[in-house]
């Protein structure tokens, strides 16, 4: 006697099939699972379960086995549930940025493996400035510390990078034990005055929540917590930090003049706030070259100028100047940075007294330098005549390539080649 179609649907099927038929039509089931907050209640089959994880497996067939009629699973939802029902019984691996995470607690939870990889895997390519917070803030509840280390390596990836993380909606949303690591990091590549600002702004977002005032300085130090001493206030400068931070009240009095303190490089007995300079802040001198002339260079308030140009975004914290190791001596120095003829970066007047064969300045504020635009360094000096140097017109540090050429600004002789400027302070910006 032929068999009817209804009885024969497992005709032409593999085992995979067969089992998302019995699913999705809930054929023999023998187990009820009431799951979520509302309690839905989803059938399935106990041998599948059993066979795909050691969960199921000691929960139906252990030395323990479960006898009640309907299993409460309230910590999962239903969505995920059935995500897990479906990969168990025929290896359906769709995921979403929604569902993601409560998939892969459930996978956790009943000791699917592949299930937990498949998930690992979407969260690992699916980072991005707006999502990788999110994913750090769960990776670590899970304890993935490989995939926690990849989110941290992008965003210390490059300063625009970081900008962009610590300026999204998911940093706000980053518990205090999630932030703490990255505003610890040296490797952090971000200026001080931004990380105090993301904070400020994750602070407040964290006291609406609780119903606490936004404007209260009190609650806001009381949330920022232990997070406050990793922002490296020492290392800004003294303009940047009351500007930016001195104005309001997060900081005490005594801690304000604590960090003014180390600002102006005096010494304080005890603070605890860091004073190591980050990644974004180390600079390195550029030296036009090595060789010291011996003729010596006329200090006289005339024009010293060189043009440079480079193939990559940089940005140009000071200029190192020749001095003279003769005797102590003071300098009244005036420096520019134009592009064209447009002044991008004016240091103001300033004396400078030392003892040695070259001497920094440095600007308040880095100068965004941007790749392939001639910008002209002009430096107005009066005081002894100091020593110069001898300079190579193209210098290569890396894959940075700085190229120098004669200035008409320049009225006192220095050129690519000769003269004063000898070194440019930069940090990359890439």
């Amino acid at each position: 006697m032929a068999v009817s179609s209804n009885n024969d649907w497992q005709a032409g099927k593999n085992v995979l099939e067969c089992n998302k038929y019995m699913l999705d039509n809930q054929l023999y089931c023998d187990v009820k699972f009431q799951v979520g907050k509302a309690g839905r209640l989803i059938s399935a089959h106990k041998y599948v379960l059993a066979s795909r994880s050691s969960v199921f497996a000691a929960m139906f067939y252990g030395g323990l086995p479960e006898t009640s009629d309907v299993i409460v699973v309230c910590d999962i939802e239903p969505e995920f549930f059935e995500i897990l029902l479906r990969f168990l019984f025929y290896e359906d691996g769709d995921v979403s940025s929604t569902t993601v995470i409560g998939t892969l607690y459930t996978a956790e939870k009943y000791a699917v493996t592949d299930l937990v990889n498949l998930c690992r895997s979407f969260l690992e390519t699916n980072i991005t400035e707006e999502t990788v917070c999110d994913i750090m803030e769960n990776v670590r509840i899970f304890n993935m510390t490989d995939l926690l280390t990849k989110c941290m390596d992008f965003i210390f990836q490059s300063q625009s990078c970081a900008k962009m993380v610590f300026e999204s909606s998911g940093f706000l949303r980053c518990g205090r034990e999630c932030l703490m690591p990255l505003v610890k990091s040296d490797e952090l590549p971000l200026r001080e005055e931004i990380i105090y600002k993301s904070l400020l702004r994750w602070a407040q977002h964290n006291c609406k929540k609780e119903g606490n005032d936004v404007e209260d300085s009190t609650s806001i130090r009381t949330m920022l917590g232990n997070l406050i001493f990793h922002v490296r206030f020492p290392v800004m400068s003294l303009d940047t930090f009351w500007k930016d931070v001195g104005e309001n009240d997060i900081l005490s009095d005594t801690e304000k003049v604590q960090i003014s303190r180390l600002i102006s490089g005096k010494t304080v007995k005890v603070t605890e706030f860091n004073s190591n300079v980050r990644k974004i802040g180390r600079t390195f001198c550029l030296m036009r070259g090595t060789k010291l002339e011996s003729q010596k260079w006329i200090l006289s308030g005339k024009i010293d100028a060189v043009d440079f140009e480079v193939n990559k975004h940089m940005l140009m914290h000071g200029l190192l100047l020749y001095g003279n190791t003769n005797a102590p001596y003071t300098y009244k120095v005036e420096l520019k940075v134009l592009l064209g003829t447009r002044i991008i970066l004016h240091v103001a007047e300033q004396s400078v007294s030392e003892c040695a064969q070259t001497f920094k300045i440095n600007f308040d504020k880095p100068c965004e330098i941007t790749p392939n635009e001639r910008y002209t360094l002009w430096a107005k000096i009066v005081g002894p005549a100091s020593y110069s140097g001898s300079y190579s017109p193209c210098i290569r540090r890396k894959d940075c390539v700085f190229q120098f050429y004669h200035s008409d600004q320049c009225r006192n002789g220095t050129n690519e080649q000769r003269g004063q400027i000898p070194g440019l302070l930069f940090s990359s910006k890439e």
